[in-house]
């Protein structure tokens, strides 16, 4: 596999991202005027969010041009085999958000008091699909791409996991630092929630024959925690997140080493059927 391609990925992921934002901060009156204030809905906003999927596509058509990338689409399809998964991750997004909340209860943790309507929770929900940094706007890079590039390079789908947290929250640095000194403070203990993760993405990932929606669907579910007002988003909160994702990271190795789930590592250019 040839390194140019994820020369081309991690350039255009972020020279969009990272010049955009410093392009905005700067020349900030300028964008205002054209763009309007600073939200989601600003493009400049969605084109730095979505340029991990937006370099995945564009490397892509570089391999095998609409042929590679319909063959990633493809990957949207879950396997009838691989149907269990939705009430496994159903049941894992509940797991993780009680143990969350209950737990931060339990060791005296400060949790938000719930005053969200049913209709709020849901809209929340939906909004948390296209704002959240890496679902959607990073399904066709970090993992559509960059996950099995890196377990193709290393045959480490661990290796894998560990290196596209690193550069994912690399990504995201900018955020933290600007939005405000505290959670740029807790950034360090996201990039290593983002590695555990991600490790456990990349078992499920190899489970369904590389199937992208299951990604989409447990990011979307277990980030919108603290959009329901479950917990807060904090240091605190976050060593019971690590502790989670570490658990749930030794249990998928345990199963996968007693072969109860299957474990074939997708590498590129196999993993959308073609040659590079």
């Amino acid at each position: 596999m040839k390194n140019k391609y994820l020369t081309i990925y991690l350039i255009i992921t972020f020279g969009l991202c990272w010049g955009l934002a410093s392009a905005s901060m700067i020349f900030n009156d300028f964008f205002t005027k054209l763009f309007g204030e600073t939200s989601f809905t600003n493009p400049i906003v969605m084109i730095a969010l979505y340029s991990p999927s937006i370099a995945g596509l564009f490397v892509y058509w570089l391999m095998g041009g609409f042929e590679a990338i319909k063959n990633l689409f493809s990957k949207f399809i879950p396997r009838k085999k691989d149907l269990i998964w939705f009430p496994i991750i159903i049941g894992l997004f509940l797991l993780y958000v009680g143990s969350i909340h209950y737990g931060s209860i339990a060791v005296g943790f400060e949790v938000p008091e719930m005053t969200l309507t049913f209709k709020q929770m849901v809209i929340e929900v939906v909004k948390n699909l296209f704002e959240e940094a890496g679902i959607l706007g990073g399904v066709l890079g970090w993992i559509g791409f960059l996950m099995p590039y890196l377990q193709k390079k290393y045959n480490s789908n661990i290796k894998a996991g560990v290196i596209t947290g690193l550069i994912f929250g690399i990504y995201v640095l900018p955020g933290y630092v600007i939005t405000s000194f505290e959670l740029a403070a807790i950034f360090p203990l996201y990039v290593i929630q983002l590695m555990l993760f991600l490790i456990f993405i990349s078992y499920m990932f190899n489970a369904t024959n590389g199937n992208l929606l299951f990604y989409v669907l447990l990011f979307w579910l277990i980030s919108s925690g603290a959009r329901l007002e479950l917990y807060y988003f904090n240091a605190q909160v976050q060593l019971l997140q690590i502790a989670f994702f570490t658990i749930s990271v030794v249990i998928m190795h345990f199963l996968t080493k007693k072969r109860n789930i299957e474990q074939k590592l997708q590498v590129l250019p196999e993993y959308v059927g073609i040659g590079a």
